[in-house]
């Protein structure tokens, strides 16, 4: 088998550049979504692990009162009869959202 050519050897060194990015300077909110993009892959790039622990945690207090308030809505009896139960759901309210508050400002704190 022949020898490969320098030409084909600087052909395969090459590294292939990545896409720009572009986007509108002119709006905020796709201005911020590329510098996220770029910022999280670079923090990657550089062997740091994503710790997606608060957005789950965050995702499962809201599917928790998210069912609380479906219960409440959806309750077969009407409104004198299902009393006692919506005053139940009343008082879970507020405790998954205060948690909710808690373990975001810790995890703030904690940084």
């Amino acid at each position: 088998m022949a020898a490969p050519s320098s030409r084909d050897a600087a052909a395969t060194m090459t590294v292939p550049t990545p896409p720009k990015k572009s986007t509108n300077l002119h709006d905020p909110y796709s201005l911020k979504r590329v510098l996220d993009d770029t910022t999280s892959e670079v923090v990657l790039e550089r062997g740091y692990v994503e710790n997606v622990r608060l957005s789950n945690l965050k995702m499962s207090i809201g599917l928790i009162t998210c069912a609380i308030a479906l219960a409440a809505q959806f309750y077969p009896k009407k409104f004198p009869e299902n009393k006692t139960f919506l005053i139940g759901c009343i008082i879970l309210y507020p405790p998954h959202i205060f948690q909710y508050f808690l373990r975001l400002v810790y995890s703030l704190g904690t940084k």
